[in-house]
């Protein structure tokens, strides 16, 4: 890809985050008390805040940048979170087209999977309602984690790792793929050895943010404690809690789901190499687990699917008709209400206004799932109607 297409790429993610932003109002970090004040604590004191809490403080390495950032004259803590929230999703979403192109091979595949990505909520939009995430590189590390698991780089994907590994859990996930998916296409000495260096080094950027950073508060639900595995055995049992997951899942996944059944979808990852293939099943299955025991937000871990969804919204999207790319497009703004506000007015209508948020079952809940099901149908109806177009076509 040239320079100039690349430069226009940025460009065009630029606009869409500032397009976003303008719809979009910023927390109210006065009234409520929640996970963002020990990111800005962090980001204030650096270590020495208090107080520090499980596992927000081993999220450290955007908190540190964004004190670095702050001590440049004229820029305040808020404005180096600002900085952060801008970069990482314009680069989340220019990697995404870079991505998904190199992959695809087809720009409109690279244009969709980056559509579908802006219009799903909270893979940009809420981060620039909520600019104290630690999430905001995340993404975008984990193209290039991808990228370098794909070519088999082998070294510069585990230094991404441990780097990565230090702003969100779910970047460990790449190197765990990488490692799972090469049992069943590189040499079993080569694999080993790679498994053991990578235990050399991901052990320790495991394990010694949690020994050395004195943490006086835990909000881990699933942990190594008696009552963290005890937890662990009783969630799935919680149906509240199955079928929040299960809804999460199927609200992010909407738009792959209204043009793709899982036949094509099976057919498309089928036609990936085995290694790609092998990585995208141990990612995917990775991602399951950690969002699953990972906390409330389902609804935010979903979004680290945005690696299957992309490659195969690249790969499918591009041969269905302008009508199904173009309803495709417009239920997924529709479903995430992208130009509404969030309503953190309220806090009940806050947490309805997506739905998907731990235990929490009610009448709002049960819309927004039913508001997803009826989506994903019509888009069954869109494909049997132009199977019975094809049909009628070749008679």
């Amino acid at each position: 890809m040239k320079t100039r297409e690349i430069a226009w790429i940025i460009f065009l993610s630029i606009s869409i985050v500032l397009g976003l932003d303008l719809v979009t109002n910023a927390i109210d970090t006065k009234k409520y008390a929640w996970d963002f004040l020990y990111y800005i604590a962090m980001a204030r004191d650096g270590f020495h805040a208090q107080p520090m809490a499980s596992p927000f403080a081993y999220r450290y390495l955007t908190p540190l940048i964004v004190n670095g950032i702050s001590r440049i004259p004229s820029l305040s803590i808020e404005s180096g979170f600002l900085v952060i929230a801008y970069l990482g999703a314009i680069a989340q979403l220019t990697g995404i087209f870079l991505f998904t192109y190199w992959l695809t091979k087809s720009r409109k595949g690279a244009y969709l999977a980056t559509l579908i990505t802006t219009l799903s909520l909270f893979n940009v939009k809420f981060l620039l309602f909520d600019i104290y995430r630690p999430d905001h590189l995340a993404y975008a590390l984990i193209l290039i984690q991808t990228y370098f698991a794909f070519e088999k780089k082998f070294i510069p994907l585990l230094i991404v790792t441990i780097i990565a590994s230090q702003i969100r859990e779910f970047n460990f996930i790449p190197l765990l793929a990488y490692l799972a998916a090469s049992w069943y296409s590189q040499e079993q000495r080569v694999v080993i050895r790679n498994s053991l260096i990578s235990a050399l080094f991901i052990f320790p950027a495991i394990l010694l943010p949690r020994v050395l950073i004195p943490v006086t508060e835990n909000y881990q639900i699933v942990g190594l404690s008696q009552d963290g595995i005890l937890t662990a055995l009783l969630l799935p049992l919680v149906p509240t809690i199955d079928i929040n997951f299960i809804f999460s899942l199927l609200a992010y996944l909407l738009p792959l789901l209204f043009i793709a059944d899982l036949r094509t979808i099976k057919t498309t990852l089928s036609n990936l190499p085995d290694g790609q293939r092998g990585y995208l099943y141990a990612y995917t299955i990775l991602v399951l687990i950690l969002s699953f025991f990972g906390g409330t937000d389902f609804y935010r871990f979903a979004t680290f699917l945005f690696l299957p969804q992309i490659i195969l919204i690249g790969l499918i999207a591009p041969q269905k008709s302008n009508i199904q790319i173009g309803s495709m497009l417009a239920v997924t703004f529709i479903f995430n209400r992208i130009w509404l506000p969030f309503p953190i007015w309220d806090k009940n209508q806050y947490l309805d206004f997506y739905g998907a948020f731990a235990l929490r079952f009610n009448k709002a809940t049960l819309y927004r799932i039913l508001e997803c099901l009826v989506y994903i149908f019509v888009g069954f109806l869109f494909r049997k109607q132009n199977q019975f177009l094809s049909v009628q076509e070749t008679k």
